[in-house]
């Protein structure tokens, strides 16, 4: 059975450099996190929270998991200066 992408409650876009410029689905951005950010950042524990918490709402489906993991996402990029307005 072929997985469907659960998406972000919103596209979140991104200016870092090396980084796609937006991100949709909690899948692109554990791929963001994981073969995108340089490796001594995705360390921090910013990222590995992040990361943390997009793997759970990825499991739970549940909207207040993704809410974490949609904040504290936004919270990583912004922090870097990725964000984009």
């Amino acid at each position: 059975m072929e997985r469907v992408a659960l998406p972000l409650p919103q596209p979140i876009r991104t200016r870092g450099k090396g980084l796609r410029a937006n991100v949709r689905t909690v899948e692109e951005a554990i791929r963001l996190i994981d073969n995108e950010l340089p490796e001594e950042l995705r360390a921090l524990s910013r990222w590995t929270f992040a990361r943390a918490l997009l793997v759970e709402a990825e499991r739970s489906g549940k909207k207040r998991d993704m809410t974490s993991a949609f904040r504290q996402l936004k919270q990583a990029l912004a922090t870097e200066g990725w964000l984009a307005d």
